[in-house]
């Protein structure tokens, strides 16, 4: 990678889209990404989404964790402290309002910025989507988001899938002032492809050579559930009471733990299909977004056809109401839930992390150090002399 042009690229989603394995991937190959010229900056694998959520805290503030405040600024001050280019990468960026997006594009005058935006079928999307939802705690079942997204009137549950999936309107909204070359749209292969597929046209569009990285890393964040078992979570959201769990009590206890632990090593998962009632629209989306990055002229890295659903297989169940399960399977889930949980109590397995295990020494030394240049000007000039001089010995 040349850095004759300071750049700063910001993936932006869209959420399942491959997102989680990328992260994981860059930062377990943060530095040989910094020999190659381009910096993957933070503290750990969760600090760009910590930064979204500072810099956007209307949007993400009952997510805020004790290091959320000054993250956004810090990861600026990375960006600029580093001559070449430099790689931001959160999800939680997609729905933002062009406000939001001009602050965020405003932060970086000393780069050029490109905005990067993975893409997925819609087909495989919503029901990905719905799980995740219920993985966050939302409670709206399976049947009810689709007739909700089939709906000419958008209600709250609609707005809100949207405001993440709308792909024309998120390239809208990110690409505004930009030449539409700066913005990029990578297309997720369809599924049966090779599993680095992704990798290799995300790296390519950075300038990177796919081959040098190691891809074969354990991934700490991705976990997946039948459709019975995500219903399951769902009424376990709908009966818990946001007064008596926090969020972050949620995603340590049921998402990390209870979900990612328990749930998901039940036998017999399979993913989790689109109606039939659901397929035509779904496809006519489908060719709308296509148009849309063609006319637009933005830079398409893999195929637009990618965008098209999969021909169905005809298994596919009439409505979404056929697969709700009976109340002997939700029972049996239940049951196996609890036998599991006696078997092995709270605290004596391993429990699904954002990001690898580090020496506690070092990253309680590298956020004394953080805190500490953000009070201090001149620790903060001191921190950017290292990091020229990190991309100077990369390079």
């Amino acid at each position: 990678m040349t850095s004759a042009t300071r750049r700063v690229y910001l993936h932006i989603g869209l959420p399942k889209t491959g997102t989680t394995s990328l992260q994981e991937l860059l930062w377990h190959n943060r530095e040989v990404l910094a020999a190659d010229g381009l910096s993957f900056p933070g503290h750990d694998l969760g600090a760009h989404h910590r930064a979204v959520a500072d810099v956007h805290p209307g949007r993400y503030g009952g997510w805020r964790e004790a290091r959320t405040p000054g993250s956004w600024a810090w990861l600026v001050e990375q960006a600029k402290a580093h001559e070449g280019a430099t790689l931001i990468s959160s999800e939680l960026l997609a729905p933002a309002s062009p406000e939001e997006a001009r602050q965020v594009v405003d932060a970086f005058p000393f780069a050029e910025v490109h905005i990067v935006c993975t893409v997925r079928d819609l087909a495989r999307q919503i029901p990905s989507v719905w799980q995740e939802n219920v993985k966050t705690r939302q409670s709206t079942s399976y049947p009810d988001l689709l007739a909700s997204l089939r709906s000419a009137d958008l209600d709250d549950t609609a707005r809100l899938f949207w405001d993440y999936q709308d792909l024309p309107r998120v390239l809208e909204t990110w690409g505004a002032g930009l030449p539409p070359e700066r913005v990029h749209v990578v297309t997720v292969p369809p599924r049966g492809g090779r599993s680095d597929a992704l990798w290799e046209r995300f790296a390519s569009l950075l300038g990177l050579d796919p081959t040098t990285y190691e891809t074969d890393i354990p991934h700490y964040g991705n976990f997946s559930l039948g459709y019975a078992e995500t219903e399951f979570l769902r009424r376990v959201n709908d009966a818990l009471g946001e007064d008596d769990v926090t969020w972050l009590q949620y995603a340590a206890r049921v998402k990390d733990d209870f979900a990612a632990n328990t749930l998901s090593a039940r036998s017999g998962r399979g993913s989790i299909p689109l109606p039939k009632q659901d397929q035509d629209w779904v496809r006519e989306t489908a060719e709308r977004y296509i148009a849309t990055v063609s006319e637009r002229g933005y830079d398409v890295v893999g195929d637009l056809a990618d965008l098209r659903p999969a021909e169905p297989r005809g298994d596919e169940p009439a409505t979404a109401d056929a697969l709700t399960p009976s109340d002997e399977e939700l029972a049996e889930i239940a049951m196996e839930s609890v036998v599991e949980l006696l078997k092995h109590p709270a605290g004596s397995r391993r429990v699904m992390k954002r990001k690898p295990p580090k020496a506690a020494t070092a990253v309680k030394l590298r956020h004394f150090v953080m805190r500490l240049s953000e009070r201090h000007p001149q620790v903060m000039s001191a921190r950017r002399a290292y990091w020229r001089a990190r991309a100077k010995i990369g390079r």
